[in-house]
């Protein structure tokens, strides 16, 4: 036995490092996916490999040392280009050590489920789109930054004025804020699927794009619908959406 480890230890060790590395990299993908930073990630892997054909394939000196002179202060121009997205992943893992997301949950949750009952029972029309793992940002900044605490009173004051100028957009919820109103989201093509209008389209583009859970009411029917993951679940009951934004949209897959 001592033998087979001492032989395959550093294998395992190997596959091990392989392993921790990949979750890593999965998650910082998961973190920055939808974000502007995306676009500075290919920036660098473009001046990464633009610094391997300098120094090593057309041995062009000055340039060279000046993508040297860069790398020694990439740590600190990382640091400052990536300090939203850095200081997301110590909150999401500090919310898991410490069980703080659920209870920050708890305290939006019902602002968004009487919402959406509210709006249904008036006939209003509503989306509210919820972030889970892949960032939004690039429909939030189609909107207007709120950064604001999660209220009944904030989202009914935006979907139930119809001549205010966020009645049509979207909202997005990020880390128990409402991050931004009047956004703009893609909507979806897909023609196998009984869409109601673009309130639904817009939830149900999101969805096949994101893990994001979108609540959406109808201003026709005043049915509350959720999409996720690519599907339009309709109809639902504010015990059911409840539910579904509490379990991050996992009681839907499991169903």
């Amino acid at each position: 036995m001592g033998t087979m480890l001492h032989i395959y230890g550093p294998y395992i060790v190997n596959v091990l490092d392989i392993l921790v590395l990949t979750v890593i990299f999965y998650r910082l993908i998961l973190v920055i996916k939808g974000t502007r930073a995306i676009q500075v990630v290919v920036g660098i892997l473009f001046v990464l490999g633009l610094t391997v054909v300098a120094r090593n394939v057309l041995h062009l000196k000055a340039l060279s040392w000046l993508l040297e002179k860069f790398w020694l202060a990439a740590a600190i121009i990382f640091a400052v280009i990536f300090q939203t997205e850095i200081r997301n992943v110590f909150a999401q893992v500090g919310g898991r050590l410490w069980n703080s997301k659920s209870q920050t949950q708890d305290s939006y949750v019902a602002d968004i489920v009487e919402t959406a009952e509210d709006l249904s029972a008036s006939m209003m029309g509503g989306l509210i789109a919820i972030e889970n793992e892949i960032g939004l940002k690039n429909y939030t900044e189609t909107g207007v930054s709120l950064n604001a605490d999660i209220s009944k009173e904030l989202l009914l004051s935006i979907f139930k004025n119809k001549s205010a100028p966020l009645h049509d957009g979207a909202v997005i919820i990020f880390n128990g804020k409402v991050s931004a109103a009047g956004c703009l989201l893609p909507l979806s093509h897909n023609t196998n699927v009984k869409i109601f209008g673009t309130r639904h389209r817009a939830a149900l583009g999101l969805s096949e794009v994101t893990d994001a859970i979108i609540v959406v009411v109808s201003e026709e029917t005043g049915r509350i619908s959720i999409a996720y993951e690519g599907n339009l679940h309709s109809n639902k009951s504010a015990s059911e959406l409840k539910e579904i934004i509490n379990s991050k949209g996992e009681v839907l897959t499991s169903k």
